[in-house]
Order: C-alpha cells, then structure tokens, then sequence
C-alpha cells in the first residue's frame, strides 16, 4: 500500500515538473499576435482604451484614443525572449521603445518599459 502511494506521490510530481517546464518556454511572438486593448496603464505610457494590433510579419498598429478622435499609427516589432522593441516613425524621427512582457495569457497580457511604466491590456481577438 505505502509503494502505490509513494508512486502516486512520484507521478503527481512529475506531472507539475512537466507543467513548470512547458510554461517557461512561452512563445511571446506567437502570443501576442492580435489585438489588443489597453485596460490599465500608468500616466506617460498609452491612454485607456487604445488599440494595439500585432501581426505575424512584425508589423504593428496602434491606435490612440484622444478625446473623440483617433489617431493610427504603424512601426514593426521584434520579440526577443520577453521583449520586444516597437520601431516607430513619427515624420522622419524615428522612436525606439523596448518593452517587457511581465505577464501574458491568451486574453490578457501585463507589461513594464525600461521606466517600469505598466501596461494592461485584454486581448479583442
């Protein structure tokens, strides 16, 4: 009886290793294609309510709520591990941003700049 319940004990172990080691390899890049609409976020990042749209071939689209009226922008992304660097350009200036993903599902995705400004948003499709 004891070694069927030591048994039990060893799969029951393996079951959360196994678990442990299949959430550490996240693929960010596959999970944030979509979009994205921002929920939570501190002052100086973006407003409540924009739309942030990530594709397969690494472009991105952000709309900005600003009043009434939006405003559309588009750059590229690339995710490296838990990162990703969002290359803009604004007239001819060009901004680089490189954010950190802190925390990502299938509906909802948490992230921080290199300020430790955060982020919140709930995933649209």
């Amino acid at each position: 009886m004891k070694t069927l319940k030591l048994l039990a004990v060893g799969m029951i172990m393996c079951l959360f290793a196994a678990g442990a080691r299949s959430e550490e390899k996240v693929d960010y890049a596959k999970m944030l294609i979509g979009k994205w609409e921002v929920t939570k976020a501190d002052e100086g990042t973006l407003p409540t309510g924009s739309i942030v749209e990530f594709t397969k071939d690494g472009t991105l689209k952000l709309t900005v709520k600003m009043g009434d009226s939006d405003m559309t922008l588009e750059g590229k992304y690339k995710v490296e591990g838990d990162k990703f660097t969002i290359t803009m350009k604004v007239g001819d200036d060009e901004h680089k941003n490189t954010i950190t993903i802190t925390k990502i599902t299938d509906k909802m995705c948490s992230t921080k700049d290199k300020d430790g400004k955060t982020v919140e948003c709930k995933k649209k499709s």
